[in-house]
Order: C-alpha cells, then structure tokens, then sequence
C-alpha cells in the first residue's frame, strides 16, 4: 500500500486489533497478557473510553520500586491521563507528536473520542513499508553511540534501577566487551509473567541471547529488515573484532522520515517553477508575453521584462502582490515602479548579471505591507528568441508565507509541550545541558524541581479530559508568575512538570521557591466554572551536590517527590536532606 505521509489519515490505516483490559485488573494477569501476545502496552478502557496505558516502560519502573503485583489493579498503576491523537489526523502529523512527546505509542480515538486503535513506532515502519528506508544512510549514522553495558553477575535489581531511568530502555550484557546478551523492557515484562523472584537474580541467567547485531557500514534498509524478522526495536552495531560501536532503535529510523517530508514538498514546487519556465520559453517572443499561459496562474505572482528590465506583462497575482494594477505598471522599469522596490532594486540588478551568465536565479524575498510581512521564494531567468538570443527576462513569486508559519509550527511543536505551550522534554534536556555546563564551568549551583499535581487523577475521572486541560493551563500559568524569566518550566506529560533553576545563590533558595510554589497552590483554581482546591507535591534535586548529569538529577529529584507522596503530600522535600536523614 502507497503511503503519502501529509494526505494519508491515521484512521484510514490504524490496526483497530486492540487488546483493552478494565481498570480493575489485577496487575499480574494484565502482565502476563502482555507476556503471552508479545505486545508492548495494554489500554485501560471503560465503554470503549481509554482511561490509560500500561506499558513496558511503565513495567520496569513498578518492579524497580518494588511494589507487589498480586492482585492490586491496573489502574493503581498506569499512565494517566492517556496521550490521545484524533484519526483525522495524517500520519506526518502523528509521527512529528511521537517524537515531539518522546513516546513509542499513541491511542488513536474518534471524534467522540472513543477508542480507534493503538499506533506504535513499529506500526509506523510496517505501515510506511520498507521503500521509505531504501535511500537512508549507513548506521553509524544515525546509531546512539552510548550504550548501556554490564556484566553478566550483576544483579537484576541494578538494572531495573537503570531502566528505570528516563532514556534507557535496555541493557546490554558484555564479556570483556564483547556483547553475550541483553535485557529489555520485553524481558522484564517475561520475567515478571513467570512469576519469577527478581530480588535474587543476577543478569546473566535470564539475559536474552545471544544478541542480534549487525556490523558498521550496513544499511538503515537492512537494519529495518532484520528488525521485522526478528521482531524486535532495537540492533546492536559492532566493528570488526565484535565490539560494540553502538545501538539503533526504531526511533533512530523513523526520525528519516521528517527530512523525506520535507525533499517532497521542495520537489512540488521545483517542478511547479520548472513548468512556468518551460512554458515561457516555448510561448514568448519579441511582442508576446505570457498572454495565454501566465495569466491562468492562481498562486505564482509573474512579472515579464525586456532585456532593459521594462515590464511587459503583469499578472493578476502581481497585482495583488504588490498592491498596483497592470496598466500602472506596464511600459515602466522595474526600477521606475516604486511597489516593486520591496524586491529590493540592487539585489534584483545582480541577480540579473548573474540570469545574464547562468540563465537562472533563485533568491528570497520579505516583503512589508502595512505591517504584515509576507514571504516569497523568488526566481529570475532570461527568455530567449528562436535564435537563444537574450530578449527579457522573467520574474516569478511564490508565496510562501503559509509553509513557513507551518514550517515555524512543526519546529515549536518539536520542543514544546502541544496543550500547555510549555517546554517540552527535549527543551529541557538542552537546557538542563547548558545550566550542568555553565554550573562546571563557572562554579555555581542550580535546582531541578519535579512537581506533581496532588490526586489530579480525580478530576479528570469526575469531569472530563476537557476540564483537566484547562487545569493543566492554569497550573502552567501559576508556575510562570511564580518563577523567573531565567527559570524554566516545562511538562512532561500527564500532570507532571519539571521547574528547572539554572542560578541558585544557595541550596536553599530552592527550598525557598518551593515553598512558595506550594503556598502558592493551596489557593483555588477556577477552571470552566468549577473551583479546585489542587495542592503539588514538589521533589528536589541540587547541582552540583545531587549529580552533575540530567540523569541523575531527574532520578533523586524523582526519589524525593516520591517521599512527600509517602509522607502525605502538599509539600516538597529536597534529596539531600533526604539522604542525610538516612
């Protein structure tokens, strides 16, 4: 099946093959289901209404925290609320939100928002086809070069506790450094299945082995086949002595696709300009400018010359461009038409010496009117006679004010939270980043603070995802007015955000804005008419003295936010004094 990326409907293509389970469920045997359909999420549902996802990653972090499965339900336990995406949208916008939300799986819904089916990055590559891979690069490439690696008798419960940590969804098991195994998030999901006591385990007996691998200089193509035979998402990459050089994740190749998006609308447009070429040089001559063909252009603003630059023929779309009509503008120089200088005249005089010597000129063109600005893509060529001699020249205007805004969207939607506005992840991470660096640097101190909403959960089960959006948005609006311009708050997802503090004159002042932050929140929101008293839970990680790595930070920050929710909640607690009082 032909795939176009910006035309083809996520409903249209969406596997509606989706495995649901109740809220009440006990954990194990949701487990287990996965276990035995060798599936990487479970949707909590209700009437066909997700209420939540179960994943994989959602997994190991339960049995790196040590809670019982027994009988306790799912929905104690999975993500909520779900991220959704409507059918109607294409299958470019969906896999631009996967990456931008940094999540392997979407829930499709209608418009009632009822449930559609699961997209993942595997249905992704299976749907799209392999053609789409033929083209890409090597894969040292587009590889993640830092790889997770350990020893064979190192216990279970260390791994569960890296995995457990943002970014790592595998680790791989080396004998003098040489890969002998792995252990993956589908792995735990096994081990756990089997009912086996992971507290007494090392690696190495229940890695799974051997490893597939390819070596340096294979293709992304090849790399894509062997993942679909082998039903897996992630190769190893190793040279020539068997050692590891890298991973690749089905992450890493989808991310290709973005730039393949792009070549194709470049190519609409190349062709486009290519037809209005031709068809000036078969149909102009000394007297005849464009008065069949040219003037039936609805989106190309074209303005004919003589070899002088004296314009012979005004297109209605030039017109509007530059707010004069054809009669005023016809038998002028384009340097005498004073609504054309903001094409600017001496850019114009060079591309026409460089039109005289190449036959062509592409260049850009902003123009202000009344103060909007609008944005072409401009080309001048020359038009020959029947003997390729010069006699004029053509310039043409595309308007592409609309493909940059969407061009500006994609890129804000790439680093920034879609509900909220907020930075995402990414953003984050970047940031975090340069405040670690600036910290080493310069010797200074910063803060992470994780904040979680307290039983936010409530609200969205009692009035509706609709109602905990707009919650979401005041929250996000408090922190911003509680917070500096130079701090940065971001979501992660859910009802969780992440507060970053790059410059902190003492660790205390984290305890500081904490505190505020918390006093600030025992004031009620009002939401859609409906008035929430919502307290925060906040943990805190300091730089340098709690980690020098975004890892580690969002690690302890997360520990001590999960020791305020032990300790009652609406409240925050930093990670050093958590670990003094131990």
């Amino acid at each position: 099946m032909a795939i176009t990326l910006h035309k083809t409907l996520i409903s249209q293509i969406v596997s509606r093959e989706v495995i649901t389970v109740s809220p009440d469920t006990p954990l194990i045997e949701a487990v287990t289901l996965m276990a035995n359909f060798r599936i990487s999420c479970l949707v909590v549902a209700v009437k066909k209404k997700p209420l939540g996802i179960f994943t994989e990653r959602d997994l190991v972090r339960v049995a790196n925290r040590r809670i019982p499965l027994g009988n306790q339900p799912i929905s104690d336990l999975m993500t909520s609320p779900v991220v959704t995406i409507h059918g109607n949208l294409n299958v470019y916008e969906a896999y631009n939100l996967m990456l931008s939300n940094r999540i392997r799986h979407h829930v499709v819904v209608d418009q009632g928002g009822r449930l559609l089916g699961v997209m993942s990055q595997s249905d992704l590559i299976n749907i799209l086809g392999l053609e789409y891979f033929m083209e890409m690069r090597k894969v040292e490439q587009v590889m993640t070069r830092k790889v997770v690696t350990v020893g064979p008798g190192v216990p279970l419960t260390q791994i569960l506790e890296r995995m457990a940590g943002p970014g790592i969804s595998c680790v791989v098991v080396v004998d003098d450094h040489c890969p002998v195994g792995i252990m993956t998030e589908r792995d735990v999901v096994r081990l756990v299945a089997e009912g086996m006591t992971l507290d007494s385990i090392q690696v190495g007996t229940v890695m799974s082995s051997p490893v597939v691998s390819v070596s340096v200089g294979t293709t992304v193509h090849n790399v894509a086949i062997s993942m679909r035979q082998n039903r897996i998402r992630r190769i190893l990459v190793v040279d020539g002595a068997g050692r590891i050089e890298g991973i690749i994740t089905q992450s890493d190749i989808i991310k290709g696709l973005e730039g393949k998006y792009i070549e194709s609308l470049k190519e609409i447009i190349r062709e486009k300009e290519d037809i209005f070429q031709q068809t000036a040089r078969e149909l102009l001559d000394k007297t005849i400018y464009l008065d069949n063909i040219l003037s039936s252009s609805i989106d190309m603003a074209i303005v004919a010359t003589d070899k002088e630059l004296r314009i012979k023929y005004f297109n209605p779309v030039a017109e509007r461009v530059f707010g004069c009509d054809a009669p005023h503008a016809i038998g002028r120089t384009v340097m005498e038409l004073h609504a054309l200088e903001g094409v600017a005249p001496t850019r114009l005089l060079k591309a026409q010496e460089i039109v005289r010597k190449k036959g062509k000129h592409f260049f850009p063109v902003e123009m202000n009117r009344n103060g909007v600005f609008r944005y072409y893509d401009g080309s001048l060529s020359s038009i020959l006679d029947k003997q390729k001699k010069l006699v004029g020249f053509v310039l043409m205007l595309h308007d592409v004010t609309e493909r940059r805004q969407q061009e500006k969207t994609i890129h804000h939607l790439a680093y920034h939270d879609a509900l909220t506005g907020l930075p995402n992840r990414v953003l984050l991470n970047d940031r975090l980043s340069q405040a670690l660096a600036a910290s080493k640097r310069n010797g200074t101190r910063g803060a992470l603070m994780i904040l979680d909403l307290d039983r936010f959960k409530d609200i969205n089960d009692t009035l509706g995802h609709g109602t905990g959006d707009l919650l979401l948005k005041a929250v996000s609006g408090r922190l911003l007015s509680i917070l500096r311009k130079s701090d940065t708050v971001s979501r992660m997802g859910g009802d969780e955000f992440v507060l970053l503090l790059p410059a902190i004159a003492l660790a205390a002042s984290a305890e500081l804005i904490a505190g505020k932050i918390v006093k600030a929140f025992r004031k009620p929101f009002v939401c859609d008419g409906h008035t929430f008293k919502v307290t925060a839970s906040i943990g805190i990680a300091d730089f340098p003295d709690d980690g020098e790595d975004e890892e580690t930070l969002l690690k302890n920050a997360d520990i001590a936010l999960y020791r305020v929710k032990e300790q009652g909640r609406n409240n925050f607690q930093r990670f050093t004094l958590l670990q003094k009082k131990r």
